[in-house]
């Protein structure tokens, strides 16, 4: 194994071989017994498609119209883009950590420690906002339910679920996206049906015109939004990689787990809303509707037909909380194992249960970390969240151009290679480019690129003042060998 030297310090220790692939710094493994549609189920409960429709679909609704169509097409297009960014790399480093191990293993330990900074607060703050959106749905069943209260317990059960071992988690994950698909499929065959109109009167994107109460041209720059608004409701595909550690031959497989999330995502998110956009009987009423693909829901399935569905959401804000608390655990786990937390931490942090092979302390870590920040002001948690994925997919579309240079470097010549390879990452750094920009100009997105920045900055600073002066002890400086894989 060979090391690096960080920049401004001394050479790296040379440590033995670490493989990075299936061992924890205590020398016990993750249970690799998912194969790639088990990866598939846990991945696709972590975006949430159902509660994507719902709630960032019908937002996108209200604000562009038939510009909908369009832009989460064009969405979809650049997502995919994306993912095939995370499955080369994913191929390549086939390691727990999501977003943090990949970076840091490509563009270096600084790069590293800004992007586990991203996740260890974008996630639990994320797992409490769909705590606290539960109760919107379960309330079509419950009453008088108490937003906060139900969040708690939710979450509580979602961490405990997240210590089952892996297999349990993706059957119990499987069980609860079955539901959410089917409230989808129900949603686009309410569309689907009865036709108001043809597919060519959605090719002109139009919304709703507040001063006229007609549709109105959208334009390009309404257009760039709802693309964004898509890119952001599609997200959550690599998803796949913080279970490469438990994929069977994930070197091979994990790119395909990446992959098929991605494809699945986004046509399991397109056709309910063009279905809707097709069936709705008055374009005007749906785009003038508070909620508008519950109210089409309601006017077209009736209340039984409605509370199905609404509950269906329900089991999928519940399902994306089990998921995300899986990823988050593996991301706490991961930095733990590289030594990108203070060694009092570490050990602890990085066991695995003897009896489950799952990464129980560092679940139960994030879990907790979940439930404080479910007394955030909620406008707070959604600022803190919003553009941080902007930065996510920045890191990873310049990993993406740089991973091939591991190849030259003796790396693996086996791994999965994306098609018209740089195509992908340039056009995914201009879409966040565009966002970027769009944010600049939009002074209600501010405070929110503010956190983000503030939250990038801070690991950057955490790298400098504290893992760059212990580099001789800290793994995630050494240059790993991820290139065997234990027998599961």
């Amino acid at each position: 194994m060979s090391s690096q030297t960080p920049a401004g310090g001394a050479p790296a220790r040379s440590a033995p071989a670490l493989d990075t692939s299936a061992t924890t710094t205590n020398g016990e493994q993750l249970s690799r017994s998912l194969g790639v549609g088990g990866n598939v189920l846990i991945t696709l409960s972590g975006i949430s498609p159902a509660s994507s429709v719902f709630i960032l679909g019908g937002a996108a609704l209200a604000g562009y119209g038939t510009g909908v169509f369009w832009g989460f097409a064009l969405a979809g297009v650049i997502s995919i883009l994306i993912a095939f960014c995370y499955a080369e790399i994913a191929s390549h480093h086939p390691i727990a950590g999501g977003d943090y191990s990949l970076v840091s293993r490509v563009l270096g330990p600084a790069s590293g420690a800004a992007v586990f900074f991203i996740g260890m607060v974008s996630l639990p703050l994320i797992i409490a906002i769909f705590g606290l959106g539960v109760a919107d749905y379960l309330g079509v069943a419950i009453a008088g339910i108490d937003p906060l209260a139900t969040a708690l317990i939710v979450i509580a059960l979602a961490t405990v679920t997240a210590c089952f071992n892996i297999r349990t988690n993706a059957w119990v994950t499987g069980a609860f996206l079955f539901v959410e698909m089917a409230a989808l499929a129900l949603l686009a065959v309410l569309g689907l049906v009865q036709i108001e109109r043809p597919i060519t009167d959605l090719l002109d994107p139009q919304a709703l015109d507040a001063a006229t109460g007609g549709l109105a041209p959208i334009g390009i720059a309404g257009l760039v939004l709802v693309v964004t608004q898509g890119i952001f409701s599609y997200n959550g595909y690599g998803g796949a990689v913080y279970f490469a550690e438990e994929t069977r031959n994930a070197r091979h497989t994990i790119a395909r787990a990446v992959l098929w999330s991605a494809i699945i995502t986004v046509l399991a998110e397109l056709i309910p809303l063009t279905a809707v956009l097709l069936g709705a009987p008055s374009l005007e009423a749906l785009f003038g509707a508070a909620l508008p693909v519950e109210s089409f829901l309601a006017e077209r399935g009736g209340p039984a037909v409605t509370m199905f569905v609404l509950l269906g959401v329900a089991f999928a804000i519940i399902n994306a909380i089990i998921a995300i608390a899986l990823q988050s655990g593996r991301l706490l786990f991961a930095a733990a194992r590289d030594g990108a937390v203070p060694a009092a931490l570490a050990r602890p942090l990085s066991r695995v249960s003897a009896t489950t092979r799952m990464p129980v302390p560092a679940t139960i870590a994030m879990g907790a970390l979940a439930l404080a920040a479910c007394f955030i002001p909620f406008d707070l948690l959604l600022n803190a969240t919003g553009s941080t994925l902007v930065f996510s997919y920045g890191f990873i579309a310049v990993a993406a151009l740089a991973v091939r240079r591991s190849v030259r470097e003796g790396g693996h010549d086996d791994a999965y290679r994306m098609p018209f390879w740089p195509l992908a990452p340039g056009v995914a750094l201009l879409a966040i480019a565009a966002l970027f920009v769009i944010g600049i100009l939009d002074p209600a997105q501010w405070l929110s690129l503010g956190i983000a920045f503030g939250i990038v900055a801070a690991g950057y600073a955490y790298f400098v003042l504290y893992l760059r002066p212990r580099a001789a002890s800290v793994r995630m400086f050494d240059v790993v060998d991820d290139t065997e894989e234990p027998v599961a």
